[in-house]
């Protein structure tokens, strides 16, 4: 029994470290797919955070502070019509997967054939939406009188580019479903190039809230025809002729499609209501300055989770074949590279949140820091536990996960409304902080603990606490230097968290990993990249107690 307990003893401190064997058959692939669509997806989301830096300051001041809050709004009250996917996005990836692992090609057509047709419907009832809120949408939020002619042009332009959104969009998951992720990104890249492009030359000349509507709606759905062209291309054999369609697969897609429509849901409340619950209290101009803080914090936080994306079909492949060990494996490892990943990035938006806005907006846009620092904060939560969703979705709990996180955007908007007489637009973006809490440490953390036999304690002091002391390193190193160079432009403002990301990263690996960690990530590394040899393990690498 003794000897047990000292195997068990030391399984728990290998699988805190990381280091349990991966190597199952076609690990090699999975991890270069991961690796090849982590980094397409960042750099995706690099050129799309240039071209956003480039691009709210342009539109402010070429439409002026109103119409860009007209802008805001319309852009948060269209988000409800994202429901119509009713979860089916998540469906396309899994069964276009499963399919092509079975390599079952009949079943693959007729499930792509089931899905666009599903989707195609779905397209007509968001166009009868968009059409019926024409009837009250500017009763509803109060809109200007000389305002409303507008309001209704851009909601008619930007629903048909939803309705078709939503058929040719299916293409992107099929893409995802070959493993295709990076040519997806590509596509995406070219059609965020082309808006910047047109915005700048087309609305300079023309400063009108329907004519940016209308090159929104133009180069949103151009990548999503490119895609559809070349997922056909790729498999000529898919046809999305009616005969393919099979009634049969409507109830298998939807069990599977429900719950995952309720963390849409939870994840349109979390990113869209605020404005329009600030709307109902504050003019346009609020919602405006309201916006900039809500996406700064919302692009950070979703480039922070490509890898937390990346890990899902790994989860969910591990589960199938009943690998806990290795779950709990890369539950760790992945958490701890999310998180060390994730500070830098959130502390610098945080700390340097004054001189970012200040720099990008102007200081008529102040009120914007404080909202885009309690948001960066929210997001910070939401990443820490990231993989926590990640293992219990996977692991046929998808159903608690998607109550979980549709409880606790219930309590943001009750608490949203509590605190924004009081507090003002601060308010709302302290109450998605404050109700992140429960949710994510209470519902969701003590829930994947329990499952795999963690306690909260383990999991923190495993994964968060390595980046505490990069943590405070860095942030003296941001506060030394704003304190003798007041910084004035977005390109200082880049510099400076440059520099803290390298404190950061330089402290993390030596004090963040230990050097079984670092040993393991090197030899990973060369394995996906296909050079060099292995590094071998010192005869003796300290555990976790011993350091």
């Amino acid at each position: 029994m003794e000897d047990r307990n000292k195997d068990m003893a030391g399984e728990r401190a290998r699988l805190e470290e990381g280091s349990a064997d991966l190597r199952t058959p076609g690990s090699r692939n999975r991890s270069r797919y991961i690796l090849i669509n982590t980094l397409s997806s960042y750099g995706r989301d690099a050129v799309d955070t240039i071209i956003f830096l480039i691009l709210i300051p342009f539109i402010i001041k070429t439409l002026g502070s109103e119409s860009f809050g007209l802008w805001s709004l319309i852009w948060s009250f269209l988000a409800i019509f994202e429901l119509a996917d009713l979860g089916f996005g998540a469906s396309v990836i899994k069964y276009v997967a499963d399919a092509r692992g079975r390599k079952d090609m009949e079943r693959l057509r007729r499930i792509i054939c089931t899905l666009f047709w599903i989707y195609a419907v779905l397209g007509v009832v968001v166009m009868s939406g968009i059409f019926a809120s024409l009837l009250f949408f500017n009763r509803l939020f109060d809109i200007p009188p000389h305002q409303e002619a507008m309001a209704r042009a851009v909601i008619l332009i930007l629903g048909v580019r939803s309705s078709l959104y939503l058929p040719l969009g299916m293409f992107r998951g099929v893409l995802v479903g070959y493993q295709k992720l990076s040519v997806a990104n590509g596509y995406k890249v070219l059609g965020n190039l082309l808006y910047l492009i047109a915005v700048i030359s087309i609305l300079k000349m023309t400063p009108d809230i329907r004519m940016l509507a209308f090159i929104n709606a133009l180069t949103g759905l151009i990548p999503m025809v490119t895609m559809m062209i070349h997922a056909c291309r790729m498999e000529p054999f898919l046809s999305m002729r009616p005969r393919y369609f099979e009634r049969s697969l409507l109830m298998e897609l939807s069990s599977f499609s429900l719950y995952f429509s309720f963390t849409q849901i939870a994840g349109l409340i979390a990113t869209r209501a605020d404005a329009m619950i600030i709307k109902l209290f504050f003019p346009l101009e609020t919602v405006g300055i309201y916006s900039v803080g809500l996406r700064l914090a919302e692009k950070a936080g979703a480039f922070c989770s490509h890898l937390t994306r990346a890990l899902t079909p790994v989860f969910a492949e591990l589960h199938g074949s009943d690998e806990q060990s290795n779950v709990r494996a890369a539950y760790f490892l992945g958490s701890k590279l999310v998180i060390a990943f994730a500070t830098p990035l959130l502390l610098g938006l945080g700390l340097l949140a004054k001189p970012l806005v200040f720099a990008w907006t102007g200081p008529d846009f102040a009120e914007a820091v404080p909202v885009c620092q309690w948001l960066t904060a929210a997001a910070m939560i939401s990443i820490i536990h990231g993989n926590s969703v990640n293992v219990l979705s996977m692991g046929d709990r998808q159903r608690y996960v998607a109550i979980s996180l549709l409880v606790g955007q219930l309590l943001n908007i009750v608490l949203s409304f509590l605190l924004i007489q009081p507090l003002g637009m601060v308010g709302v973006s302290m109450a998605t902080f404050i109700a992140y809490i429960p949710t994510y440490v209470g519902l969701l953390q003590i829930c994947a603990g329990r499952v795999h036999g963690i306690t909260l304690m383990r999991f923190y002091k495993t994964t968060l606490f390595p980046s505490f002391v990069p943590a405070i390193a860095m942030a003296g190193a941001l506060w030394g230097i704003c304190r003798y160079w007041t910084l004035t432009n977005l390109l200082e403002v880049a510099i400076v968290e440059v520099l803290g990301i390298v404190v950061f990263g330089v402290v993390f690996w030596f004090v963040g990993f230990n050097g079984r960690e670092r040993i393991y990530l090197t030899n990973r590394l060369r394995r996906v990249l296909g050079r060099g040899h292995p590094t071998k393990p010192t005869d003796h690498v300290a555990r976790p107690e011993e350091r």
